[in-house]
């Protein structure tokens, strides 16, 4: 068993944090926060960093500054995971590196028509065949290479032509209009794309067995990109949805109204009735009647992504869409039903 080594100013405020749910914030001897973090068990969380076993330099020089511990406890980890994101985009702590750069977050924009690329990066959504954003600039800078290579793209009943060239085709008006077309289908609806990623696999396999690696390692390199885009957009069958989120708690239970993947309304109760289901999603929607817009978009993607996942784990939760079919009682026995979440 590898030994604690917590510093001796700091045992007894490591003692003092609970295991539950919440973030913590260490801070450097000048009162600087260093570091935001969260956790569905803070103490062990937060225990763990004096291990004396990590390997990134990064976190040995963080655990060194740290000279103070502050914790807030939340209800569930889903507001420990929201409240850690809003601390780290306000705060912008030295040791953190996700959340503090939305402003750099970059859309894959479909051209009009020009005889050297169909695809480019831009900062802002400037036409409605922007898609995006997403976090990694470099990623899509890499797929707008790869898509000079395998132009044409053309559609061919259900499925899609292409070919890898090793440099680029010059691009005609009528071809690149068809290709656009395609581009927008596959950005555009999620089952095309699924069919496109499947014909690149089959690519790749079939020059593979003929020995042609540089055409399967550029069709490999393409289907990462592609998967790790489609991989940040997974939550799409949620977008303009409304869904009734419930969890027990320590003390009592606790409803989260979402819409469009945005944390509306979310209220506790000591216990829970189909009454108090049906009031809280009345004032859920008031309250989204109200609301003429959301954050910024670049930022309230990485809010986005955490509500979208948290909702698709479904662990130690009920949730619903909300429409005409949603049934209260049905809801509330699967909510009785849940196990207490384990923080581990």
């Amino acid at each position: 068993m590898i030994k604690l080594s917590i510093p001796k100013h700091l045992t007894d405020k490591v003692k003092s944090i609970p295991e539950k749910p919440g973030i913590y914030q260490m801070k450097d001897s000048d009162g600087n926060i260093i570091y935001i973090g969260k956790s569905k068990c803070l103490n062990k969380r937060v225990r763990s960093y004096f291990y004396n076993n990590h390997q990134w330099n990064k976190i040995k020089r963080m655990v060194f500054n740290i000279y103070d511990i502050d914790f807030i406890v939340t209800d569930t980890h889903l507001e420990a995971q929201i409240l850690e994101c809003a601390l780290i985009k306000k705060i912008k702590p030295t040791y953190n590196s996700q959340f503090k750069n939305d402003k750099k977050y970059a859309y894959l924009k479909i051209e009009d028509y020009n005889k050297f690329r169909s695809l480019s990066v831009t900062q802002e959504r400037e036409t409605k065949y922007c898609f995006g954003p997403y976090r990694s600039k470099n990623t899509l800078l890499d797929l707008v290479d790869s898509f000079k290579n395998i132009y044409p793209i053309k559609k061919h009943g259900n499925s899609y032509e292409f070919t890898y060239h090793p440099l680029p085709l010059t691009m005609e008006k009528n071809i690149f209009e068809e290709n656009r077309e395609c581009l927008i289908e596959l950005f555009s609806e999620k089952e095309y794309m699924i069919k496109f990623l499947l014909q690149i696999e089959s690519k790749m396999k079939e020059v593979s067995l003929l020995l042609q690696f540089e055409k399967a390692s550029f069709y490999k390199d393409t289907l990462t990109i592609l998967k790790y885009l489609s991989s940040i957009n997974k939550s799409d069958s949620l977008k303009g949805r409304k869904i009734l989120v419930g969890e027990k708690i320590d003390s009592g239970y606790k409803l989260f109204y979402i819409s469009d993947e945005n944390l509306v309304l979310k209220r506790k109760y000591p216990t829970i009735t189909i009454q108090d289901i049906e009031e809280f999603l009345d004032q859920g929607r008031t309250v989204e009647e109200r609301i003429t817009s959301y954050k910024n978009e670049k930022s309230n993607l990485d809010f986005k992504h955490i509500i979208s996942t948290e909702i698709m784990s479904k662990s130690s939760k009920s949730v619903e869409f909300v429409g005409e079919n949603f049934n209260p009682e049905l809801f509330l026995n699967q909510l009785l039903n849940c196990c207490t979440s384990s923080y581990i």
